[in-house]
């Protein structure tokens, strides 16, 4: 039997498995997370602690909470713009074909009821006329959010019935992937344990799955199949989280719980939006090892005050630079030098009137989320905090508050995606039998879509067999 690696377990990589439960094909999976009944431990859920630490707990930490354990939002809408842009590689009808079964089989294994968010007509004219007069665009989606709470069970129950179905599926959790090198026609893939390293095994396969997520972009880079993948530089989001008063959005959030609303700077012309709303959710560091950022999640019956969200300017680079993920890496890295490690936290009032905030007692907002009080605009670049204010100032237009002087902004919150790689319509690059998904394909942006990739990827691989493992079909090129 022919052997294939999947390289990551997060949204798109489970959805690909469970295409490929069953197949006549061996499926070893690799994950530097721990086996699933060990990822419930939420140290806040737990009692132990009233408030995310400074840095991130295993929970938390990039490789075993994946957009799938950590909130849970999907965007079920097939849409060029918003979760990705497989729209552009697929096309609409196929697109929302997949979306269609990856939201039955969340609600099929989700542990309680979970309504999808679909705003009615009302909504969209009211929505719309508020985004216009402000200066912004509405785009349209509907979206299910599990929270963190469900992701356990739902997780769990999916990868049983995987496992029910999948004989031909070996796991090896806790394991990190150290190099995935060409050998002729096959892959040597080498691995070590992930938290006690010790000797590193190598083994050889006839096709591979990478699913890596953002948290992977520069491991990506490093592989020695990378120069042979047809790419161009890829794109960056530099942008902070803003927490404010669930008081101040509540008209937005019932009705749609996450509007997409974009913004083009009147400064600079670059596209600044918003992204992984939280109402009544909580701040929460994401620990990267070299760096810390920023995120947010909500849960489904605990709730905060507050709401929070991230609000990203997307920037693309061209000739000569050819490292944007360092890019936002560096910008990263300086905000936690500043906060002596950690995530950074400034009032908007004080970023606006160019002065360090130095506490937070008696401010309106109480941060859900202990971060060091500083100055942002020491570590991001005059574009991009004169971008983010604009956008801000637009969403007080629609919701009265935002932009008020106790908003709270932490960094750093920066997206980073691997370069923009050409593959074909079942996520295949140039280099036979090697297949990119998820985020870390610079192809989506969201749970969705991941999932979606992963869908068609497990499809491709169940035609490749049938066929007798040709080499990659024609590409679609980057954009």
């Amino acid at each position: 039997m022919q052997k294939l690696a999947l390289i990551g377990l997060g949204a798109s990589g489970l959805f690909a498995l469970k295409e490929l439960a069953g197949a006549d094909i061996e499926v070893h999976v690799f994950d530097v997370g721990p086996t699933y009944e060990k990822r419930y431990a939420c140290p806040i859920d737990q009692g132990k602690l009233t408030v995310c630490p400074p840095k991130a707990c295993s929970y938390c930490a990039p490789g075993q909470s994946a957009g799938s354990w950590n909130d849970f939002k999907v965007i079920l809408s097939a849409s060029p713009v918003i979760g990705g842009r497989l729209y552009d590689l697929v096309g609409e009808t196929e697109l929302q074909k997949r979306l269609d079964m990856v939201r039955a089989t969340i609600l099929q294994h989700a542990p309680c009821e979970i309504p999808v968010v679909k705003p009615n007509s009302e909504d969209l004219d009211w929505i719309k006329k508020k985004a216009t007069m402000a200066g912004m665009v509405y785009h349209y989606q509907e979206l299910l959010h599990c929270g963190s709470d469900n992701a356990p069970a739902i997780n769990t129950s999916i990868l049983n019935e995987i496992k029910a179905k999948g004989s031909n599926i070996v796991f090896h959790f806790d394991k990190k992937v150290v190099s995935v090198a060409r050998r002729n026609e096959k892959f040597a893939v080498r691995s070590d344990r992930y938290r006690k390293p010790e000797e590193e095994v190598e083994d050889t396969f006839d096709m591979c799955i990478v699913s890596v997520g953002r948290g992977g972009a520069a491991w990506l880079t490093q592989q020695e199949f990378y120069k042979a993948l047809d790419i161009n530089p890829g794109q960056v989001d530099i942008g902070i989280r803003v927490e404010t008063s669930a008081f101040f959005t509540e008209e937005v959030d019932k009705r749609f719980y996450e509007p997409k609303l974009y913004y083009r700077s009147r400064h600079s012309g670059d596209v600044v939006r918003n992204f992984c709303s939280n109402p009544k959710g909580f701040v929460t560091p994401e620990n990267h090892r070299d760096y810390v950022l920023v995120n947010g999640h909500s849960k489904m019956y605990e709730k905060s005050e507050n709401n929070n969200f991230a609000v990203l300017v997307s920037k693309t680079f061209t000739r000569p630079f050819k490292n944007p993920q360092m890019y936002s890496q560096t910008i990263a890295k300086i905000a936690n030098m500043l906060a002596g490690g950690g995530p950074l936290v400034q009032r908007l009032g004080d970023l606006k009137a160019g002065r360090r905030t130095k506490s937070l007692t008696n401010n309106l907002i109480k941060p859900t989320l202990e971060a060091e009080c500083g100055d942002i605009s020491l570590a991001y670049p005059h574009r991009i905090l004169e971008s983010i204010i604009e956008y801000l100032d637009a969403l007080d237009k629609i919701c009265p508050g935002v932009a008020g002087e106790s908003t709270l902004l932490y960094a750093p919150e920066c997206k980073s995606y691997p370069d923009s790689i050409s593959v074909n319509k079942n996520m295949e690059t140039n280099v036979p039998n090697l297949f990119i998904i998820g985020d870390s394909s610079s192809w989506t942006r969201g749970v969705g879509q991941a999932a979606t990739s992963g869908i068609l990827a497990g499809e491709g691989v169940r035609q490749k067999l049938k066929v007798g493992m040709p080499g990659a079909s024609k590409l679609v090129p980057v954009s």
